[in-house]
């Protein structure tokens, strides 16, 4: 369907009978000769001379050929584009939420895999969680470990990859021995609460033991979820012999499944386990909920060329019919070349040099033809040609007043403008990438954040971890759709989320981190790297590193290998901290400041970079263009991401300059002897 992104530009059609309307006669200053006997030439030729200047009609079709290449300029502006068939893309409509138990009873061996061994508990939840999610496409899902205490591993997301991995690292114990599971649904009601707007949501509480000591008891934490709309699944894993810790409450867990009209189940084996699972699976239809997009292309070009090459045969004709004259005296058109490119630099060049190119090469032929009717027209446009037949150069030049009072801006000079700024962009130039909404980016990029106690210094507001904190959010914002992991070092290194296209689960945590809940004090840059290169690794894409620090101990990257500048993945550095004269505010943990030099030998090791925090997002910027991407299409989307067409913004210059033509001397001055 063909439509009209900017019709409003259609209201300027009129604009040139306001030109010659408001604007007066351009008068330009023009070469003539001192005649001394002109009162008796014109009392011989019967003629008395007049001052001041008068506006020439130009013919029927010069104004016509004017018109026309201003309103397909005009429409050109109104940005014609064609609207392709929409793209559909399921959206979540369920929000699931996991809460699997990590107590000790979990690591009892009395669950049969599929070739007859004991395993533990956790495994057989792990294998079928695994086939639980992969059949969980179009839901979002959350995770809550629970022991002692209930955590949050991550919040809902779409990527069920990263749910995967979580899954797979989850161990016996690490959320203490003990089982609350009351404070466990209620820190689930609590995720709900704050991320969750779609009404069907579910809970799956996975559990082997009673509760131990919750501070809200499971049946009240039920009836909340059930006045909230929400719906609790119990699975109880594990013998109903069993005694002390081991010991199944059954009534508890089928008393919450009733009240919020879930289902309760016991698995005995990994086999009822899985049919358990597929029970749930079938237990609600999911309704299906699209969004939809219409891609676009740009068809501006098309009355853009049109009119262009309706200007160069215009003047083409014209210069067949203005007599040939000599070259001598005329001016260059150097002035306006340079105005044109000092336009073109400052519009085209901030985009990198390597990916600029043209959507539509060909019309950059059209300089040929241009060219030579700028120098046919310059040839043919000397006031001063006649004179120099009929009289002595030697004289003449002592006649001729004005040679040196000629505008250096006028009619040849706008039409080597006009013409040079359209046909670069009907050429189309083009340097950055549109992705379709639906497309993603599929490198990979790890975050690696320093979280040591001079990290807190304040020299960088609020404190250089919530600025590290903060510039994460941005270079995600920046790099939308593309996996990303968080890496938090001090001593050791620690994966805090897996690779994820989910932007709000690293942002969450990584304005979470401080050194408080780091394990092992020190500064070992090494060890954060050689576990981003593993998260890399894993996902068998290419990827890149950006690591967020103040500043690096001398032997930083001994552990490293000795090829790492040419194994490793490409490392970025942002600098979080001030320089050396920047104020501290008085209370600040004591910090060493920025230093450069320091920065520039430790990173060389890496054949790396380093930006230097900066207030605005001009850091961001920079390190985002040194990281690898590769968009591709998402499987809801059969297109591919496209160039964007930037030449669109040079029609507005050009708009001005086909309005000058409409003022009135302008247009006659270029064919009676006055390039300009």
């Amino acid at each position: 369907m063909l439509t009209l992104a900017a019709p409003w530009w259609l209201l300027l059609i009129a604009a040139p009978l306001l030109i010659g309307w408001l604007v007066p006669a351009w008068r330009p200053a023009r070469a003539a000769v001192a005649v001394p006997f002109l009162d008796r030439l014109a009392r011989l030729t019967g003629r008395s001379p007049s001052s001041g200047g008068a506006a020439e009609r130009p013919p029927r079709f010069q104004r016509l050929a004017l018109w026309s290449v201003w309103l397909l300029t005009v429409l050109a502006l109104a940005r014609p584009q064609w609207l392709e068939p929409p793209l559909r893309r399921t959206v979540p409509t369920r929000d699931l939420l996991l809460a699997v138990d990590l107590s000790g009873s979990m690591e009892t061996k009395d669950f049969t895999n599929a070739t007859g061994q004991k395993v533990d508990r956790l495994t057989a939840v792990k294998e079928v969680l695994d086939d639980f999610l992969n059949r969980r496409q179009g839901d979002r899902v959350a995770l809550v470990f629970f022991g002692s205490a209930p955590f949050l591993q991550t919040t809902f997301t779409e990527d069920l990859d990263a749910c995967h991995e979580l899954l797979a690292e989850a161990q016996v114990r690490m959320a203490g021995p003990k089982t609350v599971l009351g404070d466990a649904v209620g820190l689930a009601l609590t995720v709900f609460d704050k991320d969750s707007t779609i009404p069907d949501r579910v809970i799956i509480a996975l559990t082997d033991g009673n509760d131990t000591g919750s501070q809200v008891p499971p049946e009240q934490a039920a009836r909340i979820a059930h006045d909230r709309g929400i719906t609790i699944h119990t699975v109880a894993v594990g013998d109903p012999a069993a005694a002390g810790e081991e010991k199944l409450d059954e009534a508890t867990l089928k008393s919450m499944a009733r009240t919020t009209g879930g289902r309760y189940a016991h698995a005995a084996d990994r086999a009822a386990l899985a049919a358990i699972y597929r029970d749930l699976d079938a237990l609600r239809t999911r309704p299906a909920e699209t969004i939809t997009h219409r891609p676009r292309h740009e068809l501006f070009h098309w009355p853009l060329g049109i009119a262009l090459v309706l200007s160069l045969v215009w003047q083409a004709v014209r210069i067949l019919r203005l007599p040939a004259e000599s070259a001598t005296g005329s001016r260059p058109l150097a002035p306006a070349a340079t105005a044109v490119a000092l336009l073109l630099a400052a519009g085209l060049f901030p985009a990198a040099l390597s990916d600029l190119h043209f959507l539509r090469p060909w019309w950059l032929l059209g300089l040929g033809p241009a060219v030579w009717l700028l120098a046919m027209l310059r040839r043919r446009g000397d006031p001063l040609s006649a004179w120099r037949r009929a009289m002595d150069p030697r004289l003449l030049r002592h006649l001729v007043i004005g040679a040196d009072a000629r505008s250096r801006w006028g009619p040849l000079a706008a039409l080597a403008a006009g013409w040079l700024l359209a046909i670069v962009a009907v050429a189309g130039p083009a340097w950055r990438r549109v992705p379709s909404p639906f497309s993603r980016d599929d490198a990979a990029l790890v975050l690696v954040v320093k979280v040591t106690p001079d990290m807190l210094a304040q020299d960088i507001q609020p404190s250089r971890l919530a600025r590290a904190g903060q510039k994460i959010a941005d270079i995600l914002e920046r790099r939308k759709g593309t996996r990303a992991a968080l890496v938090a070092y001090a001593g050791s290194a620690h994966l805090v989320m897996p690779l994820t296209h989910d932007a709000t689960q690293i942002d969450r945590f990584a304005t979470a981190l401080d050194p408080a809940i780091m394990p092992v004090e020190g500064d070992d840059p090494a060890a954060a790297l050689k576990l981003a290169q593993a998260q890399l690794a894993r996902a068998r894409v290419p990827g890149s590193v950006i690591l967020l620090a103040d500043s690096f101990p001398a032997d930083a990257w001994k552990s490293l290998p000795a090829d790492w500048s040419r194994s490793g993945p490409p490392v970025q550095v942002l600098a979080v901290a001030a320089p050396p004269d920047a104020p501290v505010p008085p209370g600040s943990p004591p910090a060493p400041p920025l230093d450069r030099e320091a920065l520039s030998r430790s990173v060389a090791a890496l054949s790396a970079s380093f930006v230097p925090v900066t207030p605005d997002d001009s850091d961001v910027e920079a390190l985002t263009n040194r990281t690898v991407t590769r968009l591709v299409a998402s499987k809801a989307d059969d297109t591919e991401s496209r160039w964007e067409d930037s030449g669109y913004v040079l029609l507005y210059p050009l708009a001005l300059l086909v309005l000058l033509w409409f003022r009135p001397g302008w247009f006659v001055f270029l064919g009676s002897g006055g390039a300009g």
